[in-house]
């Protein structure tokens, strides 16, 4: 078939090639489409958080504790500020505590729901714990019982060992962030400083990243 300047030549699509287009066009269609919705309900439980967390007046705090309204439910918020994470170097440890928090069972380990940022900070959403933390309890008791401390030793090994079993060292375990839940057991908190086996829970793999920029 001959072809003149400025002539195309258009060949018929085949079955499976129109199959493969259409698979790909949903599939592409599909996954837009998720992120939208994600990002509506990031937006979403974080509205419902800042209204509630503004209700209770507690905007200064690091920690702030907040109510879902649609559910009463209530929660502990974790907020990390961008500019501090990447001053202090802390991008590692910030991902070696969202992961093990995720990673956790929830047995030995403060429990998160869910995450999200926006331009300045990073939200970790956890369970609210009312037993208070250790440090607490030993200022109101001065001084605990051979069983108390027996029981309380024990469930701090048993929750160290958790950790190491997931692959995470915490390196800062203190009384402050043994946190006690509504029956008095332990669950390790704040884990600021924790460190991992993976690259991604190392400084100098967010370090080499900077310096030396793929």
């Amino acid at each position: 078939m001959a072809m003149t300047a400025g002539t195309t030549t258009t060949f018929p699509m085949s079955n499976h090639t129109r199959e493969r287009v259409t698979v790909a066009k949903l599939t592409l269609e599909n996954f837009y489409s998720n992120l939208i919705l994600q990002h509506e309900e990031r937006e979403t439980r974080q509205k419902k958080l800042e209204v509630a967390m503004e209700e209770e007046g507690l905007a200064d705090e690091e920690v702030r504790l907040v109510q879902k309204k649609d559910t009463g439910h209530i929660y502990a918020m974790k907020i990390l500020r961008k500019s501090d994470m990447l001053e202090k170097e802390q991008v590692a440890h910030i991902r070696a505590e969202r992961d093990i928090l995720v990673e956790a069972d929830g047995a030995w380990v403060v429990k998160m729901f869910y995450s999200f940022q926006d331009k300045r900070n990073l939200y970790l959403i956890m369970e609210f714990l009312p037993g208070g933390d250790m440090m607490t309890l030993l200022m109101k008791k001065d001084t605990l019982t051979e069983e108390e401390t027996q029981f309380y030793i024990s469930e701090t090994v048993l929750a160290i060992d958790a950790i190491h079993q997931l692959g995470f060292i915490h390196r800062d375990i203190k009384p402050d962030n043994l946190l006690l839940d509504a029956k008095g057991h332990v669950k390790l908190s704040d884990f600021g400083l924790c460190t991992g086996l993976k690259k991604a829970h190392r400084t100098e793999f967010y370090r080499n990243l900077t310096h030396n920029p793929p």
